[in-house]
């Protein structure tokens, strides 16, 4: 067996779950943001994707180890260009695209 060749179109990328979502009048704003600091820092992604077992986008933290698991990170195989331009899980795509998708599917299931 060897794997299958990446696809050329039609590839999209997705952040996974690792989503940051930050509460709007959080008691103690502050301590969000030292939280966030640290998270989305080199040590706290590596804490991180070792944790979740998947990649992250920071340029300067190893993911080289998911190969173990089948798994490529998008920084390994994806210009920092490439990205924004497969992403399917922004805001935008959500309300663009996936609704609009989901919608027709449950009319046609319905």
């Amino acid at each position: 067996m060897k794997p299958l060749p990446n696809p050329r179109d039609e590839v999209y990328v997705s952040g996974g779950s690792g989503h940051l979502t930050i509460i709007k009048g959080a008691p103690h704003p502050n301590a969000t943001k030292a939280f966030v600091n640290w998270f989305l820092g080199k040590d706290g992604q590596e804490i991180f994707s070792k944790a979740m077992g998947q990649g992250t986008r920071r340029l300067d933290v190893d993911t080289q180890w998911l190969k173990e698991f089948g798994v490529i990170a998008a920084k390994d195989s994806l210009t920092p260009d490439q990205y924004p331009k497969l992403e399917n899980q922004s805001e935008e795509k959500v309300f663009k695209v996936r609704e609009p998708a989901a919608e027709l599917a449950r009319k046609l299931l319905d």
